[in-house]
C-alpha cells in the first residue's frame, strides 16, 4: 500500500498543525496533560488582570486565570474563570484574593483556604474580594492631610491676607540690609581684624613656650611634694616603731617583777595585803564617822 504524496503533506500539516497549539498553549501558561478544575469567580473590576495570571495559593502557582468575560446583566460584573490544581481542595470557606504581584501593576489570584465543610469538585463559583493595592491606601491617607492643609492655608489668608506678605518682604529686606551693614563692616575694620587674628596668633605662640618652659618646673615641684610625703611617712612609721619598743620595754620589765607595777602585777600576796589593808582603812572610816566621841575628845577649861 502506496500513500501518496498529497496525504503525505496533509498528515505532516495536521501534526505541525496539533505541535503548533499544543505548543502555543503551553507558552501562554496551558498545562495540557495536567489535571485540573475549573472553577468562576465574580468581581465588580480586576483593575488589569488578564488571562494566564497565576493563581496562588501559599505562594506557590496552583492554576492560571483561563476566561473573563463581561456581565452586562449583573451590573457590568466580571466573571473570572480560572482553572486550579486537582489536589487543592477548595471549598465553601475558600477566598479568591485578586492582588498585586509587584509595584508595576502586576495580578494574581491568592487563594485562602479555610476549614470548609464541603469540597468543590470543580464548576462552583467561589467567593472573591480585591485587595486594595499601594495607591489606593496612599491616597485614602493623603487626602485627608491635603485637605487639612487646603484649609489651614485658607484660613492663614482669611486672618493675616495681605498683610503676612507684606511682612515677609519687609522681614527679608530688613535681613538684605543687615547683611549689606554687615558687609561694610567687615570691610572697613579689616585691617583691625588682621591685626587681632596676628596678634592672637602671636599670644597663642608666647602661651605655648610659656607651657613648655613650665612643664619642668611643674615636674620638679611634683618630685619635691613626693620626696616630702615620702619624708613625713618615714618620719611616722620611725615613732610608732619607738612608741611599740618602749611599750615592750614596759610590758617585759612588768613581767619581770621590776617595779612597784611589776611587782603589784606579779606578787599575789602583795595585792592580797593591800586589799586587806583597803578593807580594814574602810571600816576605820565608817567607825569614825558613826562613833566619832570614841576617837575625838574635846575638853573645856
Amino acid at each position: 500500500m502506496t500513500i501518496s504524496k498529497e496525504a503525505k503533506v496533509g498528515l505532516l500539516a495536521l501534526v505541525a498543525g496539533v505541535t503548533l497549539y499544543l505548543g502555543f498553549n503551553f507558552l501562554k501558561g496551558y498545562e495540557i496533560f495536567s489535571r485540573t478544575n475549573k472553577f468562576y469567580i465574580v468581581y465588580e473590576e480586576i483593575d488589569g488582570l488578564t488571562v494566564s495570571n497565576p493563581v496562588v495559593l501559599n505562594g506557590l502557582s496552583v492554576g492560571r486565570v483561563d476566561d473573563i468575560k463581561l456581565q452586562p446583566s449583573n451590573d457590568n460584573s466580571l466573571l473570572v474563570t480560572i482553572i486550579v490544581d486537582k489536589d487543592v481542595q477548595i471549598g465553601d470557606s475558600t477566598i479568591a484574593v485578586l492582588e498585586n504581584t509587584g509595584l508595576l501593576g502586576g495580578k494574581s489570584i491568592e487563594l485562602h483556604i479555610g476549614q470548609s465543610s464541603v469540597i468543590y469538585d470543580g464548576g462552583q463559583t467561589i467567593s472573591g474580594i480585591k485587595k486594595q493595592d499601594f495607591t489606593e491606601i496612599l491616597a485614602q491617607k493623603a487626602m485627608p492631610i491635603l485637605t487639612n492643609l487646603d484649609s489651614t492655608v485658607v484660613n492663614l489668608n482669611k486672618i493675616f491676607g495681605d498683610q503676612l506678605g507684606t511682612s515677609i518682604q519687609k522681614t527679608l529686606h530688613n535681613l538684605e540690609l543687615a547683611s549689606g551693614e554687615l558687609n561694610n563692616i567687615m570691610v572697613s575694620n579689616k585691617q583691625n581684624i588682621n591685626t587681632i587674628t596676628y596678634s592672637l596668633a602671636g599670644l597663642s605662640q608666647s602661651l605655648a613656650e610659656t607651657e613648655k618652659q613650665l612643664k619642668p618646673i611643674l615636674n620638679k615641684l611634683d618630685n619635691l611634694a613626693d620626696t616630702l610625703n615620702n619624708l613625713e611617712l618615714k618620719q611616722t612609721v620611725k615613732n610608732a616603731r619607738e612608741a611599740l619598743e618602749n611599750v615592750e620595754s614596759i610590758t617585759a620589765k612588768i613581767n619581770e617583777k621590776e617595779g612597784s607595777l611589776g611587782l603589784l602585777v606579779n606578787d599575789k600576796e602583795l595585792y592580797e595585803n593591800l586589799n586587806k589593808t583597803a578593807e580594814n582603812l574602810n571600816s576605820l572610816v565608817e567607825d569614825v564617822e558613826r562613833n566619832p566621841k570614841k576617837y575625838i575628845k574635846i575638853s573645856v577649861f
